[in-house]
């Protein structure tokens, strides 16, 4: 019996050890974007986001994307994509290029983008990593309640490049439900639950975030 109790000591142990070494922090999320759907396929967007992290308390920085697409096909897009961080002062720049399959039964529709980004300079401790290059690989299933009301989960994992090899390095999974309350206007709520990997004390980020989004159609 004395045997057993020791076991189970060493146990609670390590877990409060791990526990202490590994955080777990709430985000929050506020962004602004405009999309300008083009003729031909065409798509240009931008977005204005804020960021606050240590349990929401402090402010993390402020993010200008800016963004085209164009539809290859029915089911195919391309695009590319550019990020500015505004963060402590200092600039940070991304560039991005995806490719994203699309195909819809129903009111599901299956989505698996592929992204490579590239960062000229990275934060230390922010949620893209610490590496310069990324591979995102992104699966997500939408689902239409109405014409003005969707429910989207995805998960991604974000895979750094470490001498030539990709590893994983956090995934991100995300819920989102999206709703038209104007036409060409609409509100997005999303969760999202980032856990880290391959890591002896891996952290957790738990974000919760809201968007608004306008449409302009140019014919």
């Amino acid at each position: 019996m004395k045997k057993y109790l020791q076991i189970i000591s060493l146990l609670f142990v390590s877990l409060v050890t791990f526990a202490q070494k590994s955080e777990v922090d709430f985000q929050t999320r506020q962004g602004i974007g405009l999309n300008l759907d083009l003729p031909k396929g065409w798509e240009v967007s931008g977005e204005f986001r804020t960021r606050f992290n240590e349990n929401s308390s402090n402010y993390r920085g402020s993010y200008i994307y800016l963004g085209g697409e164009k539809k290859i096909n029915k089911y195919i897009s391309a695009g590319v994509g550019y990020r500015l961080g505004m963060v402590n002062g200092e600039k940070f720049n991304r560039l991005s290029a995806n490719i994203e399959a699309k195909y819809k039964i129903n009111r599901f529709t299956f989505s698996l983008r592929e992204t490579y980004q590239s960062q000229k300079q990275t934060f230390v401790g922010d949620d893209e990593g610490t590496a310069e290059n990324y591979l995102r690989s992104r699966f997500g299933i939408k689902y239409a309640f109405t014409k003005k009301l969707d429910f989207s989960v995805s998960t991604e994992p974000f895979m750094h490049k470490n001498d030539g090899v990709f590893e994983t390095d956090f995934w991100r999974n995300r819920a989102n439900i999206s709703y038209e309350y104007l036409k060409n206007k609409s509100v997005s709520l999303y969760y999202i639950w980032q856990p880290d990997v391959n890591k002896k004390y891996p952290d957790t980020k738990n974000i919760l975030g809201i968007n608004f989004n306008f449409v302009i159609k140019v014919k």
